[in-house]
C-alpha cells in the first residue's frame, strides 16, 4: 500500500509582546504569525485526500496508471509541504529552492522538484493580489521620498530601480534594475524576518543605492518581511531615531503593513547591536583619542 505519513507536531507561535520605548502592542503592530500553517494545512489536506482515495490492498494491482499517479502525487505533496512547514517553523532551508542571488531567478529544476510547493504558493499570491486590487492596495507605496515598499508585483510600476532588496526565496525577481549592482537578495520564508546581521547588510546596501535613485524593498505581499527591512533602512538613512518610529511612519503610507513577534524581535536586536551599539562607540571614541 501507500505509506502512512507521520503527523508533524508544532509548538504554538510565541505570543506577541510590547517592544521598545514606544510600547507597541501586538494589536497595534498587526500580525503575520503562523504563515507556516498554510503548508501544514496543505500537507494535512493531501494526506486526507490520500486516505479517502486509497483503494483496499487487494485492489491496488487493478488501479490504472492515472489513478496510481494521482495517489503518489498526494503522497509527494503531503511529505513536501510537511517538510516545508517544519523549515518555516525552524527558520531554516531558504536556499533549498535554488534562487540565484545574482539574478534573482528560480531555476527550472526547482519548479519541477518542488512543484507541490511552488504551485499553491503562486496561486495563493495571485489570489491575494486580486484581493488587494479590489480594495485599492497598491503593488508598492512610496513610504518616504525615494523609498518604496511593496510586494512581488512591483514591476507593474514600470520603474527602473537604483536599488532592489528582495526578501523572497519563493519567487523570481521581476523588477527592472538600473545597474548590475542594484540587486540584493535576502532569502526569507514568508513570515520569517531577516536576522539582525542581514538587516544591517540590507540597510547598508539600501543607503548606498539610495544615493543613485529610488530604492524598492519587497517581499511577496508587501506586508511583513519587506516592512521589517524597510524600518531598518529608514533608521539607517537617518529619517527616524528607532524602528518603532519608522514603523508608525511606514504604516501611515501603507496601512496594510504588519509585523509579527519575530520581526519585532529581529528589529530590536538589530537596533541594540547596530544603532545603540554604534552610538555608544561614537561617544567613547573622543575619550579613546584623548588617551592616546
Amino acid at each position: 500500500g501507500f505509506p502512512t505519513l507521520p503527523a508533524v507536531a508544532h509548538a504554538n507561535a510565541p505570543a506577541a509582546s510590547p517592544q521598545g520605548a514606544a510600547g507597541l502592542s501586538a494589536g497595534a503592530m498587526g500580525t503575520v504569525q503562523g504563515v507556516y500553517m498554510k503548508y501544514v494545512l496543505l500537507s494535512a489536506s493531501s494526506y486526507s485526500a490520500l486516505y479517502c482515495l486509497q483503494p483496499p490492498d487487494e485492489e491496488l494491482e487493478a488501479i490504472g496508471l492515472f489513478y496510481a499517479s494521482l495517489l503518489w502525487m498526494l503522497v509527494y505533496t503531503a511529505i513536501l509541504n510537511g517538510i516545508i512547514a517544519v523549515l518555516f517553523w525552524c527558520e531554516r532551508g531558504m536556499s533549498i529552492l535554488g534562487k540565484d542571488p545574482s539574478t534573482g531567478q528560480v531555476p527550472a529544476w526547482s519548479y519541477t522538484l518542488f512543484a507541490g510547493f511552488h504551485f499553491p504558493t503562486w496561486l495563493y499570491t495571485c489570489v491575494q493580489r486580486l484581493r488587494d486590487r479590489r480594495v485599492g492596495v497598491a503593488v508598492a507605496d512610496e513610504v518616504a521620498p525615494g523609498w518604496w515598499l511593496g510586494g512581488r508585483y512591483g514591476h507593474e510600476l514600470g520603474r527602473s530601480w537604483a536599488g532592489i532588496i528582495d526578501l523572497t526565496c519563493e519567487f523570481p525577481e521581476t523588477c527592472q534594475r538600473a545597474s548590475n549592482d542594484s540587486y540584493l537578495l535576502v532569502r526569507c520564508w514568508d513570515g520569517v524576518p531577516p536576522t539582525a546581521v542581514q538587516l544591517e547588510q540590507a540597510a547598508e546596501f539600501a543607503t548606498k543605492r539610495r544615493k543613485h535613485g529610488n530604492v524598492i524593498v519587497h517581499c511577496a505581499h508587501g506586508r511583513g518581511r519587506s516592512t521589517t527591512t524597510m524600518c531598518a533602512c529608514l533608521v539607517k538613512w537617518g529619517l527616524y531615531k528607532d524602528w518603532e518610529e519608522a514603523f508608525h511612519a511606514v504604516k501611515k503610507s501603507r496601512p496594510v503593513v504588519k509585523l509579527n513577534s519575530k520581526m519585532r524581535r529581529a528589529l530590536t536586536q538589530w537596533q541594540d547591536k547596530f544603532v545603540a551599539g554604534a552610538a555608544v562607540g561614537d561617544e567613547l571614541m573622543p575619550t579613546a583619542l584623548h588617551r592616546k
